[in-house]
């Protein structure tokens, strides 16, 4: 029998200090705007990779009660960090129908949960992303617009018939996402952890294919974003890394050896997946998916969960330095 469902979203706010950055203000902003929303089913996670504990007291003096924090105490990359305050939250709570993954830098809008949550019960979708206000990828990502940041106009192309079905093999920034319990429960987390850096957005239309599930972009719903308020993947510069080892930013790769060596396989382009396809890095193979953006083959999905989420010999969840107060 299937655990019982907690509360239908988890909310997970994701913050970092390894930049030395103090942005306590700010996060209080943004969790403010989380806990006004008018939606009676869901609870608040901060996850806080080693911010300060100036920062940790300011937020717990001020939201003790109100939300749960989850203090980690080691260097990871935000999609673990992120993993990683979903798996100990659902120890705790049980499971729940989604989980929001939400950058630091995004602040909420009215109605939004309630607007995510009544897309995502409709079963069709295993992602559903509201849009940021900037950093949006809208060109490179989807191949819309005049030239990059060319928002205001790509917007008016996507959106002219309501939200957008993101097709195969494209891709954009989502600085806040929603993703459903279906796919973290087949594929065994939330987000792909595989990635230092970049590129994680690569291969979300690939994972909600292979469970024959649409990923939706909202046209109503422009979120406040400050861009890389706590620093671009801290901890692990793509500038730094590429200067050190000579290779592109799509191979960045975290525990592993090489991102390009673990996904460029013949497994991958059998299966009908693609890489960077915005860079010419692997095309999908387009007879493998039917027009509802669903992969018609079995082995899609199988791949994904061995390629673009790392073993536990690679990386145990287990033994990250945490502290979770309720």
């Amino acid at each position: 029998m299937d655990r019982l469902i907690a509360k239908k979203i988890l909310v997970v706010y994701n913050t970092c200090g390894i930049s030395g950055k103090e942005n306590s203000d700010y996060y209080a902003k943004s969790i403010e705007s989380i806990l006004e929303q008018d939606f009676c089913s869901f609870d608040v996670v901060v996850s806080s990779c080693l911010n300060s504990e100036e920062t940790r007291d300011k937020l717990l003096s001020k939201f003790s009660g109100q939300v749960k924090f989850n203090f980690i105490d080691e260097i990871h990359p935000v999609n673990v960090t992120f993993n990683h305050s979903v798996m100990k939250s659902i120890e705790r709570y049980g499971e729940y129908s989604s989980y929001m993954y939400v950058d630091s830098g995004t602040t909420f809008v009215p109605n939004l949960l309630n607007e995510l949550n009544a897309r995502m019960e409709t079963g069709r979708y295993g992602m559903v992303t509201p849009q940021p206000e900037n950093d949006t990828e809208y060109f490179s990502g989807l191949g819309v617009g005049r030239y990059r940041g060319d928002d205001e106009y790509a917007r008016s192309i996507l959106f002219k018939h309501g939200d957008y079905l993101i097709p195969i093999g494209k891709g954009m920034g989502t600085h806040t996402n929603l993703i459903s319990e279906e796919l973290r429960k087949y594929y065994g987390k939330v987000y792909p952890d595989i990635f230092a850096s970049h590129c994680t957005e690569s291969t979300f239309s690939f994972l909600n294919a292979g469970l024959k599930k649409q990923w939706l972009l909202m046209k109503d719903f422009i979120l406040p974003h400050q861009i890389s308020l706590d620093g671009q993947s801290s901890g692990f510069s793509p500038a730094e890394w590429q200067q050190i080892h000579k290779r592109p930013t799509f191979d960045h790769p975290y525990k592993i050896e090489s991102i390009l060596k673990r996904l460029l396989i013949p497994e991958a382009i059998r299966s009908g997946f693609g890489y960077e396809e915005c860079r010419d890095i692997l095309k999908h193979d387009k007879a493998q998916f039917d027009d509802n953006y669903h992969c018609v083959n079995e082995d899609l999905k199988k791949f994904l969960k061995s390629a673009v989420f790392l073993t536990q010999e690679e990386l145990n969840y287990d033994t990250i330095k945490y502290r979770f107060i309720d």
